[in-house]
């Protein structure tokens, strides 16, 4: 969307009223998932809207009809669920890519199998012989992880029959969708109670696009729900996560009998205390640690001395704080000030995890940016190299932070 005209800060672009909104209290079959909702139910939330989607997408006669025609083509939502397995290594491993997208497609699989298809089936009359089809369900749940929002839980006080604490289910929002994202939006959806508004955050000059924002995502993220990411350093939300499990056996290197023991002993408190997790992360962002807390506490526990941690367990875990109450706020000129072997395990850690990102070199990289191959590479190469060059960069940076 390109602005005609100068558009002001705070200018509302367009409205769209709630009854315009695709949702499962919306659609024409509202009444079968109304009643049928507690057997629709799934951890991700999303199974009543994709039936009510497949339904109106399918159905010729809905009111929706217009704008579902304009929708691009599902080849062109060219998610990394759509990639062959041995591509998405290939391209993205040690991103987080691929595992979010296998992750992605068993609880698809499962759902489909479990409560879409059996709803379908139950209602055969109602939906056409497509809605059986498990690769049309695919489809239609790249088209929400697409083109989807998601209203914040905070907004409005209706009835739900979400369970406290859960996520607000997706919502399809015509004509919202047709924005771009960037980071450095200039405009941002604003959820009323009768309509949603889009409103420029910032002043829009003519011949500008007008640019949206989809969230605070790291480049993996995009392109793992999107399809695509932001060359560096347009992302300042860019982020890389380090596997816990992955600092344990980088401070397991080199250490041996009672030393190995202790550090042991460490980890299993630490994982008492919920402050790590064998399948949990450390995420480390351009501006810093961003799990700064449990990064910290981590550390910390991990170095004490054997007289220190003993202590540590009679208080059940309660540490006195230190002298300086910022010393745990893990911005990138806090990393400077850590005590010296702190900074080696994570500089040793940083590196592992750069080992990891295993596609071509961060100077391999470089010089495809910087070549003439760059122009003549796909789309899937080109925000794939976005996604592992981000993610080099903020380990580097890291990297050189531990050495100061």
């Amino acid at each position: 969307m390109i602005a005609k005209e100068p558009i002001e800060e705070d200018e509302c672009l367009f409205e769209i009223p709630r009854n315009l909104l695709i949702i499962p209290e919306t659609s024409e079959i509202r009444k079968l998932l109304t009643d049928e909702y507690s057997s629709i139910q799934s951890p991700s939330g999303w199974v009543p809207l994709l039936i009510a989607l497949m339904y109106e997408y399918t159905n010729p006669e809905s009111k929706w009809s217009p704008y579902l025609r304009l929708v691009p083509d599902f080849e062109e939502l060219d998610l990394p669920m759509f990639w062959e397995n041995s591509e998405v290594d290939k391209e993205l491993s040690g991103t987080g890519v691929p595992d979010a997208v296998r992750n992605d497609i068993v609880s698809i699989e499962k759902e489909f199998r479990d409560l879409v298809l059996p709803f379908i089936k139950k209602h055969e009359p109602v939906f056409p012989k497509q809605c059986q089809d498990i690769e049309f369900f695919k489809k239609m749940v790249s088209f929400v992880m697409a083109y989807s929002f998601t209203e914040p839980d905070n907004i409005t006080e209706e009835d739900s029959h979400d369970e406290e604490g859960s996520k607000p289910p997706p919502m399809m929002v015509p004509m919202a969708d047709i924005l771009n994202h960037v980071a450095n939006n200039n405009a941002q959806l604003c959820f009323g109670r009768e309509s949603l508004k889009m409103v420029a955050t910032k002043s829009i000059k003519k011949g500008e696009e007008v640019f949206n924002t989809y969230g605070h995502l790291a480049n993996w993220e995009l392109l793992h729900m999107y399809g695509f990411a932001e060359p560096y350093p347009n992302n300042h939300y860019d982020t890389v996560d380090i596997p816990m499990s992955l600092l344990h056996k980088v401070a397991q290197e080199g250490r041996f009998n009672e030393e190995l023991k202790l550090l042991e002993e460490k980890w299993q408190f630490l994982k008492s205390m919920s402050i790590v997790e064998d399948s949990g992360m450390f995420v480390v962002g351009t501006e810093g640690v961003m799990t700064e807390e449990e990064l910290y506490q981590t550390l910390k526990v991990l170095f004490l001395s054997k007289a220190e941690f003993n202590d540590l367990k009679e208080n059940e875990g309660w540490m006195e704080s230190d002298d300086d109450e910022d010393t745990d706020i893990l911005t990138n000129d806090a990393i400077t000030r850590l005590p010296a072997e702190w900074k080696v395990l994570l500089e040793r850690v940083a590196r592992e995890k750069m080992c990891q990102i295993n596609c071509n070199s961060l100077e391999e990289d470089e010089k495809l940016l910087k070549s003439e191959k760059w122009t003549r590479i796909s789309s899937r190469q080109r925000y794939s190299l976005y996604v592992r060059y981000g993610q080099r960069q903020i380990l580097l940076k890291l990297v050189q932070l531990c050495k100061r």
